[in-house]
């Protein structure tokens, strides 16, 4: 019967190893899936809804169980040895609100460190505004700013501090945005090529249907319909 343990005693002690270098070297990844249900709180909020707030928080929870800084580079370690006990404390505080007012207290305390997070390591398609009448931070994608804190009253104020590297948001279901089925929360910058069919000039913003050819050097708008303010040519 010895004999027998020593080889399930390896085979258990490898498991284990391999779980752990699994956990450390995706803390970024796990990052950002948390931003992916971050993201859409800070949609809801700057559009001064509540609705899916409580229910993306809890989301978020068993995500920041996960996070683990063991083998997160020595320098970032420092900074971000708190970044798990807080996105904790905030998010919990952000499942019990009861109103749109204690939310966006709660997201201003969330957001902290996820903007310290997101501006060392500049997720793709994710950057770091801030207002200073709040004041407070938050990531949002795209340029264009959609103030959670004060929604239409002040949708506007604010300014980008930090800009993540070109690419993606976070699980954005497209191929780099190209064929697959569009995401609500996903906006393009700049001189997207999505598909050879674009035009070159064409200008993204909010949630563009890129499965039809753009009328040249188009612009949508926040009223936009995105059905028939796209022309076939």
């Amino acid at each position: 019967m010895k004999r027998n343990l020593l080889p399930v005693m390896i085979i258990m002690m490898i498991v284990i190893i391999a779980d752990n270098l699994f956990a450390e070297q995706n803390f970024d990844e796990t990052m950002n899936q948390i931003t992916h249900e971050y993201l859409k709180i800070k949609d809801a909020l700057a559009s001064d809804k509540t609705e899916g707030v409580t229910a993306a928080a809890k989301m978020m929870l068993p995500l920041i169980e996960k996070l683990e800084l063991t083998n997160v580079p020595e320098e970032q370690q420092t900074k971000f040895k708190k970044i798990p006990d807080k996105l904790s404390s905030a998010t919990t505080e952000l499942t019990k609100a009861k109103d749109i007012k204690a939310m966006r207290t709660s997201f201003n305390d969330l957001s902290k460190p996820m903007a310290l997070w997101a501006s060392i390591t500049l997720p793709e398609g994710v950057n770091v505004a801030y207002c200073p009448m709040a004041p407070g931070s938050w990531l949002q994608t795209g340029k264009e700013i959609r103030n959670p804190y004060y929604g239409a009253k002040m949708l506007k104020c604010g300014e980008i501090v930090s800009v993540g590297k070109k690419g993606c948001p976070p699980n954005c279901t497209r191929s780099c945005c190209a064929d697959e089925q569009k995401t609500g929360s996903h906006i393009c910058e700049e001189k997207c090529e999505h598909n050879p069919e674009m035009m070159k000039d064409h200008k993204c913003n909010e949630s563009c249907d890129h499965h039809q050819k753009m009328e040249n050097k188009h612009v949508c708008d926040e009223n936009c319909d995105h059905a028939g303010c796209h022309k076939r040519i």
